[in-house]
């Protein structure tokens, strides 16, 4: 018995592992479609409110297209995340590319032409935050799909570090784009949304397998993964957004993050755009505005980078703790240094937490997640974190039209320091359970 064991355990010993992030060819094509996506996208993230305070337009009228991406991106999420887990996913992805560089280019022809008035703008950017969020949740629910288990962790820090690299390059490129002609930012949007449209045709997923009969309980195992099912098609549109609800509400863990998570998304996209929208009222060149989002992006990369050794030393509610508490204790220097790139250090060092935070909890939401509801709980993440990113910018607006600059920021200071005291008393985060490999 024993010899058989012996070789046993050394035949599992020689099974070679999956192959490093670096050769698999799906995860890479999929990393390098939202790469250049979001590439454009951060580009026009500093252009829109640009545009609209070149056209003449007030400080809340700016956060108003940040806010019609955000809020679309939030109303249309949950539907989103159940039809991703209905129809094809690589469909999904291939149509809101396409429609984003129609709306980006049709923007641009506007702008040219000289007429591009705010409704025009916003609805373009309601059309933006719609594709933005069928693109995300299929994305996220495709990612498991592609990556072995072992190394979702690994493969959530660099897609967190993909968003980082994009935020260096993008605003900065936009700024500078805008500085030479008003259209280029959107002009160069639609051509990487283009870009991405192509990239992703070469994408090759699992074709899925025959649900095995089943009981209720398990309806659903067994079902080829990165395409929905065939069981989950039998439910309505609203009973699979319901389904995904009663999922989030079973699992407490989840639930306490994915709260927490929106409200520091709101406040620090609140936070972003009073922090530009200073920078311009303040003279700023296009080019140093575009300099605080390529900061906070350099900032994101670099944390992404110490992730991987981060993550292994710290549990989930400690690598919480520091990145809430750490930014409570940063923003308030916002109100002191000049605007302009001292600013962006200083959002720049908070995003260098972020990374392993968001490795450590979006790893773990992974790997609890049935592969039928993945598309429903991208969803709902997409609800609650697009209504922080649409919500964050329009208060922050109200802020500085009524009570300006320095109690704007002391006020964003404030609601961090709460997130963080929230962050320390709940249970469910505390119990945050650790990563495999984090042990």
């Amino acid at each position: 018995m024993t010899s058989g064991s012996t070789t046993a355990d050394a035949a599992v010993a020689a099974e070679p592992g999956p192959p490093p992030l670096s050769r698999n060819r799906e995860y890479n094509v999929l990393w390098t479609a939202n790469m250049v996506s979001q590439l454009g996208a951060q580009g026009t993230l500093i252009a829109y409110p640009l545009l609209v305070l070149g056209l003449g337009g007030s400080a809340f009228e700016a956060s108003l297209a940040e806010f019609a991406i955000a809020g679309s991106r939030a109303l249309s999420a949950l539907p989103s995340g159940a039809l991703a887990d209905r129809v094809s996913r690589k469909t999904l992805m291939l149509v809101s590319e396409f429609g984003r560089a129609v709306a980006l280019g049709l923007l641009a022809l506007l702008v040219a032409v000289g007429h591009a008035p705010l409704a025009a703008i916003v609805v373009v950017a309601v059309v933006e935050g719609v594709c933005t969020s069928l693109f995300g949740t299929a994305d996220q629910a495709l990612l498991p799909s592609v990556v072995p288990s072992s190394q979702l962790a690994d493969a959530v820090t660099r897609n967190t570090a993909r968003y980082y690299l994009a935020t260096i390059v993008g605003p900065g490129i936009g700024g500078f784009l805008y500085g030479v002609q008003r259209l280029l930012p959107f002009v160069a949007q639609a051509v990487t949304s283009a870009i991405a449209f192509v990239t992703l045709l070469f994408l090759r997923l699992p074709a899925p397998a025959p649900a095995p009969a089943s009981s209720p309980e398990d309806k659903g195992e067994g079902r080829g993964k990165g395409e929905g099912g065939d069981a989950d098609r039998t439910e309505g549109a609203l009973q699979a957004m319901a389904s995904g609800l009663r999922w989030l509400r079973g699992n407490p863990a989840v639930r306490a993050t994915v709260l927490f998570g929106t409200a520091f998304n709101l406040v620090f996209s609140g936070l972003l755009i009073a922090v530009v929208v200073m920078a311009q009222q303040d003279g700023r060149s296009g080019a140093e505005v575009g300099a605080i989002g390529a900061l906070v992006g350099a900032g994101g990369v670099s944390g992404a980078l110490a992730a991987g050794r981060l993550r292994r030393s710290l549990s989930p509610f400690t690598a919480l703790m520091v990145l809430t508490w750490a930014t409570a204790v940063l923003v308030p220097l916002l109100a002191v240094v000049p605007t302009g790139w001292p600013a962006g250090l200083v959002l720049g060092a908070a995003a260098f937490l972020a990374p392993t935070a968001t490795a450590l909890v979006a790893g773990h939401q992974m790997m609890v997640t049935p592969d039928e509801m993945r598309g429903r709980l991208a969803g709902l993440i997409g609800v609650s974190m697009g209504a922080g990113a649409a919500l964050g910018p329009l208060l922050c607006g109200l802020l500085l039209e009524t009570v300006h600059a320095v109690p704007t920021v002391l006020s964003c200071a404030a609601a961090f320091l709460l997130i963080a005291l929230g962050v320390a008393v709940t249970p469910a985060v505390r119990a945050f359970p650790a990563l495999p490999d984090n042990r």
